[in-house]
C-alpha cells in the first residue's frame, strides 16, 4: 500500500504498534478501574486486538460505562474502504447520556487488505478518556459467511 501501513513488517512484528488491551472492550463495564489514554505516548499507527482477535474502534455510540473508562471514545463518520486510503475521523466521547458530549482530537484511519484497520492514535484531550475496541470485524465476516450458506 502507498504508506506501508498495512505490511506485516510494520505492524505484526513490532509489538509497539499492536494494542491488545482486553480492558478496551466495549462490554467492559468494570467500574473498579478507570483507564485513561492521556498518559500514553502515542507514536505511529496501531492495529487493535481483544484477546488476540482483530478489533476496531467502534463507529457508533458506546455505552458510557464501557471500555473500562469514564469517557469511552469512538469515531464518527464510519470506517473507510481500502480504496478510500487514509481518512480523518472525529472522535467522540459518551458522557451524561450524550453520545458525542465530549470531542477529542481527530485521528486518521486506514482500511487494510485482509479486513482490518489501522489507526493513527493521538493523546485524548482529557483523562479519563480512552479509545474503545470491539470485535465488529469478526462479527461482520461471520454474518456474511452465514448469509452465503443460505
Amino acid at each position: 500500500d502507498s504508506l506501508g501501513l498495512c505490511t506485516r513488517d510494520t505492524l505484526v512484528t513490532q509489538s509497539r504498534y499492536v494494542l491488545d488491551d482486553p480492558w478496551r472492550a466495549t462490554n467492559n463495564t468494570n467500574a473498579s478501574v478507570r483507564e485513561c489514554d492521556t498518559s500514553v505516548t502515542w507514536s505511529g499507527w496501531y492495529r487493535l486486538f481483544i484477546n488476540g482477535l482483530s478489533a476496531q474502534i467502534p463507529d457508533t455510540c458506546v455505552e458510557k460505562t464501557g471500555c473500562g473508562t469514564d469517557i469511552p471514545l469512538w469515531i464518527r463518520g464510519g470506517h473507510p474502504t481500502v480504496k478510500d486510503g487514509v481518512v480523518t475521523r472525529d472522535v467522540c466521547g459518551h458522557w451524561h447520556n450524550y453520545c458525542c458530549y465530549h470531542g477529542s482530537y481527530p485521528i486518521k484511519v486506514k482500511a487494510c487488505p485482509g479486513n482490518y484497520y489501522v489507526y493513527e492514535l493521538v493523546r485524548p484531550t482529557y483523562c479519563n478518556f480512552a479509545y474503545c475496541a470491539g470485535n465488529y470485524i469478526c462479527m461482520s465476516l461471520f454474518i456474511r459467511l452465514v448469509s452465503s450458506l443460505h
